[in-house]
């Protein structure tokens, strides 16, 4: 029999004799790691749900022995632990994933991107659906005790916008916006327990709401467990590099202003 790597919720409270509404809500508060398909069903980290109730799933007769891991002379190289849940992220579902982390999560989120637009977003509220600027998505989760930090290579444009539409984020001292240059890399940290790393900005096309044939094409990798810590070093990395220009909205107004003048952008969209 094939080795299980992933069940559903139905299959876990029957394997476990737990209530199936026991099992539902350890998946959506993120207790057992989980990921969703794309019709919003969770499929449960079989290694996770072992070690969480106890239990053998995959029975010592179904397990193959692997063949050890030759050790490389590289100081980088790092296999992964049994821990780390490792999800692929294709496309449409950095919506349907990624960017529903970001709208869940509870104390802080790290951003580091190249692009920082000024788009719209849907997000999903008690009463329905709800069309936010990113920068209004940005207040309402500051606005509830989450600490926000953007690393961004070009934040002026977003900048800018939120100077005129949106000043309260900015005032808003769990709201952190550095420049860094240099920074090309795209991790998403949510509550320091999860991350996602890969090709997508926070753009339109890679993390919001966009048809299919009008999004780009993405690719990233979710990661939860020890793994994370490496991808949470490389964040703080270009976070506190001693040559970026930190969170100071003065430096920022000028650097903003002048582009302003020079591309003459629009803030009526």
């Amino acid at each position: 029999m094939a080795i299980k790597k992933y069940i559903n919720t139905t299959e876990a409270a029957e394997l476990t004799g737990h209530p199936y509404n026991e099992i539902l809500n350890l998946a959506k508060t993120g207790v057992l790691p989980s990921h969703k398909t794309h019709r919003g069903h969770y499929r449960l980290n079989v290694h996770a749900v072992e070690k969480y109730f106890g239990i053998l799933i995959n029975k010592p007769a179904e397990v193959e022995e692997k063949p050890a891991i030759k050790e490389l002379s590289s100081p980088k190289f790092e296999s992964h632990q049994p821990e780390d849940m490792l999800i692929y992220i294709a496309d449409e579902e950095h919506y349907t994933q990624v960017f529903k982390m970001m709208t869940e999560v509870k104390h802080s989120l790290k951003i580091a991107t190249g692009n920082l637009d000024y788009f719209k977003v849907t997000v999903e509220t008690d009463s329905g659906e709800e069309t936010l600027r990113i920068c209004d998505f940005f207040l309402s989760l500051v606005e509830r005790g989450v600490h926000v930090q953007v690393v961004c290579m070009d934040p002026f444009y977003f900048y800018l916008y939120a100077k005129n539409r949106c000043p309260q984020l900015l005032e808003n001292p769990l709201f952190e916006l550095r420049y860094n240059g240099h920074n090309h890399m795209k991790i998403f940290v949510f509550d320091d327990e999860c991350v996602y790393f890969g090709s997508a900005n926070i753009t339109d096309a890679a993390i919001g709401k966009r048809v299919r044939r009008k999004r780009n094409y993405e690719a990233g990798m979710l990661v939860c467990g020890p793994m994370m810590q490496t991808l949470l070093s490389h964040f703080e990395k270009s976070w506190y590099d001693p040559d970026i220009l930190k969170h100071t909205w003065k430096r920022f107004a000028t650097e903003a202003k002048e582009r302003e003048k020079k591309y003459n952008w629009s803030y009526n969209k």
